[in-house]
Formats: C-alpha cells, structure tokens, sequence
C-alpha cells in the first residue's frame, strides 16, 4: 500500500510541470470575429486569428478550418509578431455554407538575436 502512494506522489510530482508549461502558451494567441460589410453582407463576421499581447515576441499557430461542421483538409500555418498582430482568416458563413475555425497548436518562436 505505501508503495502505490509513493508511486502516485512521484507520478503527480512528475507530471505537474507538464500540465503548468502548456496552459502560458494557450493564451498567447486567440480566434476573434469582428463586423466586415463582405461577411455582414452573407450573415457572418470575418474571422481572424490575434494575438493577445504584442510583447510576448514572434509566435507560430496551426489553425484548422471546419466547413458546414466537417473538418477540411486545410491545416495552415501563421506566424504572429508584434508586427503582424492579427492575420484574417475568413468569413463565418460564406455564399456555400458555416465554417469556422479552431487552433490546433501555438508554439513561442525564439526572438531574433537570442538562443
């Protein structure tokens, strides 16, 4: 019996920094929608993708894009700076149909200069 406590105690030792080290980078980035008079004009927003503070240095996010609720075969790749702090992606009802969009994974790029 000690040892199966011991062996939990090590094991949720283990994995507690784990869990802490993904949740920073989950915020780094989000999906917003805003008033566009294209997507307005077909009853949707465009929807883009932001990045939630301008300091937290370059960042990569792979987005997934859902057609009328089936998942498509577009999985791309955006690159977030302070530069380019918001990139759009598309419009929430097109002429053929619903589609939105959903974050697959963010990742913090190394800044320029540094290791």
């Amino acid at each position: 019996m000690r040892v199966s406590h011991y062996f939990f105690f090590v094991l949720l030792l283990a994995l507690s920094p784990c869990s802490h080290a993904e949740a920073p980078e989950a915020a780094l980035a989000g999906l917003i929608e805003t008033d566009d008079s294209l997507c307005l004009a077909h009853g949707g927003k465009m929807v883009s993708l932001q990045l939630a503070e301008a300091t937290a240095g370059p960042v990569e996010v792979w987005v997934d894009r859902w057609f009328m609720q089936v998942q498509t075969a577009d999985h791309t790749r955006h690159t977030l700076t302070a530069e380019t702090t918001a990139k759009e992606l598309g419009c929430s009802h097109s002429i053929a149909g619903p589609q939105h969009w959903t974050i697959h994974s963010i990742k913090r790029l190394p800044v320029a200069g540094e290791p």
